[in-house]
């Protein structure tokens, strides 16, 4: 039998099987990661992996990936921030893999079971509909059961209407209601958890990877026996694991739960044809108590804070605990009809709804105690017709609550994204997820920057923090943007500022011809993207969301506008709690945290511009405290060397060496 080692020569040399492949390019980087990951997963030791745009990591990690899990027996994850990655991996990756390996291999998508159709809950729910739904709902209980007599995978994503929540909740998969015992095999997430245990390859995403993984007690493995995983866009990594990990309660789920017993408006759940009026009157309490709480910490939050919208809550039981005495009441009283009921059907049924109410109340309670030193607990509110209200918990130092369980021994963590490090090291992400014992590697870029890119520097635009930048602002990035004759994607950090420029620039780009696209809230992240790549005259203003994750090769992005570095306001709860920790273990919170943070989302920006070795254009930075602030050198020294111009007071650009630039 071939070693590891010999496969990936095999494959990923100049004439490997690689090469046969149309549109394949030999790239050097690619093998020595493919060599790195089987290093690792021979060793089973653990490995941060930075692989530039255009090295081709997806394959460099799924091949040998595969090649040792058939070997060993064992079970690799992928893990993922977006689903386009999981959908790229599953659609097209995973099968250049399977023709590249000579092995047979098993890959599946696994999503959380509120993804999933159970045919139990569905026959439930038609049993009981006309206790539970009104006239409309009732009808697309009809339609999702008509799909569930077609669909393959009984993902509601392929569901072809949005049901309403009140009615997929009562038909999804729910723990204690849907499981092996009482489902039988044709219930679509048993059948998903079958697929994924028999899988070689299981593709998922962050999030539910550390929801899972808080579950898991076992020791030896994360959430199959003797798994391995790796994360791919690893540098969501702490701001999701933290939120996995962490726990959150909302006045919209706790008027679910006590609604899913007996609505008092509309007359429906569980409880509808109960003939005592009791428990119904204790649903009614129940959800007049609801409410009242929720409306205490939403007046207590505007007391403390009248503008924001997310407070950290420093103090234990900050308002009063008026809501676990009527859940008490509640649950108790559902015990008594459950002990009654002859129908396992809405005993099961039951069962849950009481778990729920219990899970409320032990939620809300753990809030009100802040028990646990090393959480940070926050409000938030939403705003919209129904003000919801999220009462949240989540661990300020990830590497403190994780590391000991993801990073042990015996076994492989394979991180990797085309932007971990901070000016040339891996060091500040290895601290910030405790991945102290792990191998760090840096590949280098297969892209010529210094004939692909050129750096512009707005040396003559006022800082932010000048009254006069946001009067400027507008008229320099309408001369940046004439410079490349539109073909441009314009990052901001403030929707205000993003709105402020886009009227006032508007009239005049589209009397040249060129179609102003704004991420305004009223076109989908989507659609924006793909009218952009559609339209090559055509500018795109975007916030946080547009900094990573936009792939558009060719002409129609040649120009990346940068109106001021991306510093993170410490206004999150979770942000400020940890710089709070970092100042407490007598460490820098800007240079620890605030500037590492904002230099990777910078280099995330950066990186939307060059996708391919063909692709040409230009990179502005419209914030002068790149040249004016010693940080500044941080950010220049963090991306690719290229070509350097400055703007002067006019506009007019010239060039300048990055040693000079970086001295100023």
């Amino acid at each position: 039998m071939k070693s590891a080692a010999n496969h990936i020569e095999l494959i990923f040399s100049e004439e490997g099987k690689l090469s046969h492949l149309p549109n394949y390019e030999f790239r050097p980087q690619q093998r020595e990661m493919a060599e790195a990951v089987t290093s690792a997963l021979e060793g089973r030791s653990h490995l941060i992996l930075e692989a530039p745009t255009g090295v081709g990591k997806s394959l460099a990690y799924l091949v040998p990936a595969i090649l040792h899990a058939v070997k060993e027996k064992r079970k690799a994850i992928v893990s993922t921030h977006t689903k386009n990655l999981q959908e790229q991996l599953y659609r097209k990756d995973i099968e250049i893999a399977r023709s590249l390996v000579g092995h047979d291999f098993y890959a599946v998508i696994f999503k959380g079971r509120k993804n999933y159709l159970c045919t139990t809950r569905l026959r439930n729910a038609l049993r009981q509909q006309r206790q539970l739904f009104d006239t409309g709902e009732a009808g697309e209980l009809l339609r999702i059961q008509e799909w569930s007599q077609v669909t393959r995978d009984g993902d509601v994503e392929n569901l072809p209407f949005t049901p309403s929540q009140s009615v997929w909740q009562q038909v999804c998969s729910e723990i204690g209601t849907c499981s092996s015992m009482v489902c039988g095999p044709h219930c679509f997430f048993q059948k998903a958890k079958r697929q994924a245990r028999e899988a070689t390859v299981v593709i998922m995403n962050h999030a539910l990877f550390f929801t899972l993984f808080a579950m898991q007690d076992a020791e030896e493995y994360f959430l199959f026996k003797d798994d391995f995983v790796i994360f791919d866009e690893a540098q969501t990594l702490e701001s999701v694991a933290g939120l996995g990990i962490g726990k959150s309660i909302s006045r919209a789920q706790v008027l679910f739960a006590v609604h899913r017993l007996y609505n008092p408006k509309t007359k429906k759940g569980l409880l509808a044809k109960h003939r005592s009026k009791h428990h119904k009157e204790l649903c009614a309490q129940a959800e007049r108590a609801t409410n009242a709480f929720f409306e205490e910490v939403q007046m207590a939050v505007r007391a403390l804070s009248e503008k924001s919208t997310t407070l950290r809550i420093r103090t234990p039981r900050f308002v009063s605990e008026t809501l676990s005495r009527p859940l008490q009441q509640l649950r108790s009283a559902v015990r008594e009809v459950e002990d009654d009921e002859k129908s396992k059907v809405a005993k099961d049924e039951l069962v849950a709804a009481k778990r729920l109410i219990g899970e409320a109340e032990m939620l809300v309670e753990e809030f009100l105690e802040q028990s646990d030193s090393a959480l940070t607990y926050w409000v938030e509110l939403s705003s919209g017709r129904f003000q919801n209200v999220h009462l949240n918990t989540a661990p300020t130092s990830v590497a403190d609550s994780i590391a000991p369980k993801l990073f042990k021994k015996g076994t492989s963590v394979i991180m990797t994204s085309a932007t971990l490090s901070v000016n040339g090291s891996l060091a500040y992400f290895q601290q910030r997820l405790g991945a102290y014992d792990a191998r760090t590697l840096i590949l280098d870029t297969p892209f010529d920057y210094q004939k692909q890119m050129r750096l512009v520097l707005g040396k003559a635009v006022p800082p932010p923090d000048n009254p006069a930048f946001e009067a400027a602002i507008p008229e320099w990035i309408y001369g940046s943007i004439a410079r490349s004759r539109g073909k441009a994607l314009v990052l901001f950090t403030s929707s205000y500022l993003l709105r402020k420029v886009a009227e006032s620039l508007r009239g005049r780009l589209e009397s040249e011809g060129i179609r102003l696209l704004v991420q305004d809230g009223r076109t989908s992240r989507h659609a924006l993207l793909g009218e952009f790549k559609n339209d090559i005259h055509s500018v795109l203003f975007g916030l946080d969301s547009f900094w990573m994750g936009v792939d558009v090769p060719g002409e129609a992005l040649e120009h990346v506008i940068i109106t001021r570095l991306p510093f993170a306001v410490p206004d999150h709860p979770l942000i400020e709690s940890r710089m709070e920790l970092i100042a407490r273990q007598n460490g820098n919170a800007f240079m620890d945290y605030t500037l590492p943070e904002a230099v990777l989302k910078f280099r995330q920006g950066v990186g939307r511009l060059i996708r391919s070795k063909t692709d040409t254009g230009m990179i502005t930075i419209l914030d002068s405290r790149i040249l004016s602030k010693q940080y500044g050198r941080t950010f220049l020294l963090s991306i690719p060397r290229c070509p350097i111009e400055l703007l002067g007071p006019d506009g007019g650009a010239f060039q300048a060496e990055m040693e000079e630039v970086a001295d100023i």
